[in-house]
């Protein structure tokens, strides 16, 4: 190649030519994207940039409606917000609004309940939309209804009782009745019953219950009854009217009938010459009748007054005897007495041989109402009530469970499993809250009565292997007695003080009677003896002759009743005084094999005797006169017990090993003052009042 000059160039002029028209072409293209970027620029809009999105959105469901709160980042000024839902559905149900820039928060109104929807939010900026921030959230049905809706009947009216829904939403409640089709609207939303008057009798209602929302009315709740004229007295919670003699009743106002307002006061009159100014009085009848009128005058608190009257029948007793024998169940009465709950209404009494089973009989009608089944020889033990009506039995057996909780109905409430065979009576602690019993180890348990766990435990008291008596005294205290000694504790189950010093042998199966700052007990060498409850120490004793001693009771005024085995045809029945001389002693001429005897209100001593098959009583107040009642025919070897309705109750040894409840009229009532029977109660708590 040549110059103009026509010189040919040489290598380094050639590349100092390339790279300065190279130089030239960047620079070129640097200045065009220059100029075309500035145009750009000038081109796009500058808010792009600020068009924030939420910084958060939540979505709460609601009756039909939805609502959706949200929050903005720091520097986003929007003008407002477009809402936008739906369901996703072919058939979409959704829809779109806008908010103002000033809210935070819109409720979606007119949804349906359980469809899922999806929410969206876009802030609008002057530049456009930012984008959109989602939630999915699901309407649901927030009408509660009300719950519990029952009927009672009354005399041209029902009465309407439910519980109101757990809502502040509601405004009122409706009513509709059927068959007429009339609509009640209650408008007090606090109401949760409701007398619905001008009813016909003898003829069937149906009422149909909603509770109105904005969003509408619950699903509806129905109950049906039917009007009838009633009794303005109820005996026992009932409408019967026939009693047995000296049968317990409750008497109470039926509040169908009287409903003219708060009650300020009432009389009774009994129709038998008796009277009673009691809400709710207790009565029973001693003379057998056709009529009793009954009446009862009723004054409100606004001075009114209404009345009221129903007829009673009394009739004798239905029963005195039936047979311990129901479907497989069977056995007779070695040792326990009967006891009743706490309503009088329920004896229940365990059977001794072939196994403990317990026997829950009706009072009124002698009906066997259930049997507890345990597959155990049980001579002691029980029963025993609790405050809430439980039955706890213990077993003689360390093969099974050995304790048991049954509750009122029959059913097992709980049962557990001790160190030993079981021979003692149980005791109450003095709340009601806890089960005392000794085993033959002897180990005395404290078991709470909820659901039978262990509270506390006093393992191997001695060597005696035999557990004999257990009681509680005012304070909570507890007394255990064994072959060996008796021993206190606290309610903790720390000792107060032992016995082994004194060293009397507490008779098997046995029990203790409380009274004052004494107990009594019964042993099988020495008769009676009296122990200071506070120090432990003897106060004294009274040798009996005849053999082991059985269950001491006390009167009112101190004196200690007890019986003994009894040798060569002879058995005692001694009273000793509070000082520990003999008042009198009565020969039974028979054996008396664990008869314990019971006390009435009235001073009489009743009790039955395993050789003679009689029932005899003594009459405290004469020296303890000897009357015999009456000859059974079967062996009794077992405490009685006075009943409220004047029948003395007892268990016998029958033939083929099924044995027998009795039930003797005597016309006396229990004494309730004192350890006047076995127990210490009707209940057989063990536990001083």
């Amino acid at each position: 190649m040549r110059n103009f000059y026509g010189k040919i160039p040489d290598i380094d002029s050639l590349l100092n030519l390339k790279k300065q028209t190279m130089k030239k072409v960047i620079y070129s293209l640097f200045f065009v994207f220059a100029a075309v970027f500035t145009a750009c620029e000038e081109e796009l809009p500058k808010a792009n940039f600020d068009l924030y999105e939420l910084k958060s959105l939540e979505a709460s469901a609601g009756d039909m409606n939805v609502t959706l709160t949200w929050e903005d980042y720091e520097n986003a000024h929007p003008s407002e917000y477009l809402v936008i839902w739906t369901t996703g559905a072919a058939e979409d149900d959704g829809g779109q609004m806008t908010v103002e820039a000033d809210k935070k928060s819109v409720v979606v109104e007119n949804l349906v309940n359980d469809m899922t929807y999806g929410f969206s939010v876009q802030p609008r900026y002057a530049g456009g939309l930012a984008g959109k921030t989602s939630v999915n959230c699901t309407p649901k049905n927030a009408r509660y209804p009300v719950t519990d809706l029952t009927a009672t009947a009354g005399n041209e009216r029902v009465r309407l009782n439910w519980t109101k829904p757990n809502s502040e939403r509601f405004t009122n409640y409706q009513i509709t009745v059927s068959p007429s089709g009339k609509v009640i609207t209650l408008d007090d939303t606090s109401l949760e019953s409701y007398i619905i008057e001008g009813l016909t009798n003898d003829m069937e209602y149906t009422f149909s219950m909603v509770a109105s929302y904005p969003t509408g009315n619950s699903e509806p709740v129905e109950v049906s009854a039917t009007p009838g004229k009633v009794s303005p007295i109820l005996v026992d919670q009932s409408e019967k009217t026939e009693l047995t003699l000296w049968e317990p009743v409750t008497l109470t106002l039926n509040d169908m009938f009287f409903m003219g307002g708060d009650v300020q006061s009432v009389n009774w009159d009994f129709g038998d010459g008796t009277t009673s100014v009691e809400l709710s009085p207790k009565h029973a009848y001693g003379t057998v009748g056709d009529k009793y009128t009954v009446s009862v005058t009723v004054t409100y608190t606004d001075g009114t007054t209404d009345t009221g009257s129903m007829d009673i029948t009394v009739v004798n007793y239905k029963w005195d005897s039936i047979n311990l024998e129901s479907g497989n169940y069977k056995g007779y009465v070695k040792v326990s007495n009967p006891v009743f709950s706490l309503d009088g209404k329920t004896m229940y009494i365990p059977t001794s041989t072939p196994a403990g089973h317990l026997f829950a009989i009706d009072v009124t009608t002698g009906n066997i109402k259930w049997v507890y089944g345990i597959d155990a020889i049980t001579y002691g033990g029980g029963a025993l009530i609790g405050d809430d009506g439980t039955i706890y039995q213990c077993v003689e057996s360390k093969d099974i469970d050995n304790v048991h909780a049954i509750n009122s109905d029959g059913t097992k409430k709980w049962s557990i499993k001790l160190d030993d065979k079981i021979g003692a009576f149980p005791a109450l602690s003095a709340d009601g809250t806890v089960l005392y019993c000794l085993t033959n180890a002897p180990t005395l348990y404290a078991l709470n009565i909820v659901d039978g766990s262990i509270k506390w435990r006093v393992e191997k008291l001695d060597d005696s292997n035999k557990g004999c008596a257990v009681a509680v005294d005012k304070m909570g205290n507890i007394y255990a007695g064994t072959n060996a000694a008796i021993y206190s504790f606290t309610s903790s189950g720390n000792e107060r003080w032992n016995g082994k010093n004194i060293a009397f042998k507490i008779t098997e199966r046995g029990a203790f009677a409380l009274h004052g700052d004494c107990l009594y007990a019964t042993t099988l060498d020495k008769g009676l003896i009296s122990v200071n409850m506070t120090t432990g120490e003897k106060n004294w004793d009274y040798k009996n002759t005849g053999g082991n001693a059985y269950f001491p009771i006390v009167d009112k005024n101190g004196v200690i009743y007890f019986t003994e085995k009894g040798v060569s045809g002879k058995a005692l029945v001694y009273a000793v005084e509070p000082t520990g001389s003999l008042k009198w002693s009565k020969d039974i001429a028979s054996v008396l094999t664990y008869n314990g005897a019971a006390l009435s209100a009235e001073g009489l001593l009743f009790l039955g005797n395993s050789g003679g098959k009689k029932v005899w009583k003594l009459d405290t107040n004469d020296n303890g006169e000897l009357t015999e009642v009456r000859n059974i025919g079967q062996n009794i070897m077992a405490g009685v017990t006075i009943g409220t309705d004047k029948r003395l109750y007892f268990g016998t040894i029958g033939s083929n090993n099924i044995g027998s409840i009795k039930a003797v009229a005597i016309n006396a009532s229990p004494e309730l003052s004192s350890w006047s029977m076995r127990g210490g109660d009707l209940q057989g708590t063990n536990r001083q009042k």
